[in-house]
């Protein structure tokens, strides 16, 4: 993807926690992959599990990838970024990782692009919110099961998950992209180069 002629770094981004809580809860895996213009995968999965590294390690890794920099050179693509977003801030202010007052998180949110499959989950939903999970609309489980699972140490059963979930947001992703984008050119309006210019 380009902006103003320089190429955009999009990614692949995801993570799973015990729960809906940074305060409580803790993150159990980090995600991510880098993609081509068209939503294919260009470099490898990357998992950095909880249980091998730590939480702190797994907050640093992400950190290192620049997904928190208000930048473009990391731009997230995937499904609920603003809690995964979210979540990731808050354990990494936590650990100690970053230190942020609310001028930068500001910045942050304004400045920060990224490709959010949550919206057009709502719209295929028919703009309804409630039952607008990835799961209903893809072949996956939802993700309410991870932390039973983390909690029973079945990690290859959390490693599973998560690459299907990855399949399951990009194929949507693609194809949505491909509907959009005709529905797009269908209705793009570009300037009358027969209107006079002003002046002339």
């Amino acid at each position: 993807m380009r902006r103003e002629g320089f190429l955009l770094a999009l990614y692949y981004f995801d993570l799973e926690t015990t729960g809906d809580d940074p305060q409580q809860d803790r993150i159990v895996t980090v995600q991510y992959q880098l993609l081509a213009d068209d939503l294919t995968a260009l470099g490898a999965f990357q998992v950095i599990a909880e249980w091998e590294w730590g939480e702190k390690q797994v907050i640093q890794a992400a950190l290192d990838k620049g997904v928190l920099e208000p930048t473009w050179d990391f731009v997230p693509v995937g499904n609920r970024l603003r809690f995964d977003l979210t979540f990731l801030i808050e354990r990494a202010t936590k650990w100690n990782l970053i230190e942020w007052d609310l001028a930068k998180l500001k910045y942050f949110w304004f400045t920060k692009p990224t490709i959010d499959l949550a919206a057009i989950l709502v719209m295929l939903n028919r703009g309804s919110f409630t039952g607008s999970g990835l799961h209903v609309f893809s072949d996956k489980e939802s993700g309410a099961r991870v932390p039973n699972m983390y909690r029973q140490s079945r990690y290859s059963e959390i490693l599973d998950y998560v690459t299907r979930e990855r399949d399951a947001a990009l194929d949507l992703l693609r194809d949505a992209r491909g509907i959009l984008g005709d529905l797009g050119d269908q209705r793009r309006r570009t300037p009358n180069s027969a209107e006079p210019t002003p002046g002339v």
